[in-house]
């Protein structure tokens, strides 16, 4: 069921420190990009090989940092269906006028999927594993 109002008094903390949560690693991760161009013209093979390391693992590291601050500071991983239903629906909105709202899509899913131990995602709102709720598709 797709919630008319928009109630709940966590759903948009969460959803605005998910995407804290992703645009520190989107900064982190220009920056080191940034670096690279000065590491090649210095032909500094060594340290680029070992940024190139460092860059695949940002991902997985910040997503593991949100992780934790969600459950720390919200209990994430208690919060109901309906309140994740509203946390999705404040995080588009939050992506609105962003400038990489897909990149910011796919953080909020991975997050989510570590968070409530997801295996798929529906439409509109991610399913436990190994157990289907109708209400969220």
């Amino acid at each position: 069921m797709f919630p008319t109002r928009l109630d709940s008094s966590v759903a948009y903390d969460i959803a605005r420190a998910l995407l804290d949560g992703f645009n520190r690693h989107y900064q982190l991760f220009r920056t080191e990009s940034a670096r690279a161009k000065h590491r090649f013209e210095t032909r500094d093979w060594h340290g680029q090989q070992r940024a190139q390391r460092e860059r695949i693992e940002f991902y997985g590291l910040r997503v593991q940092e949100c992780s934790r601050r969600l459950e720390r500071e919200f209990k994430a991983g208690e919060q109901g269906a309906e309140v994740w239903q509203q946390i999705k629906l404040h995080y588009i909105g939050l992506l609105v006028n962003h400038h990489q709202p897909e990149l910011a899509e796919t953080f909020f899913n991975s997050v989510t999927t570590k968070i409530l131990h997801r295996s798929y995602f529906g439409a509109r709102c991610p399913q436990r594993a190994g157990r289907h709720d109708p209400a969220v598709g």
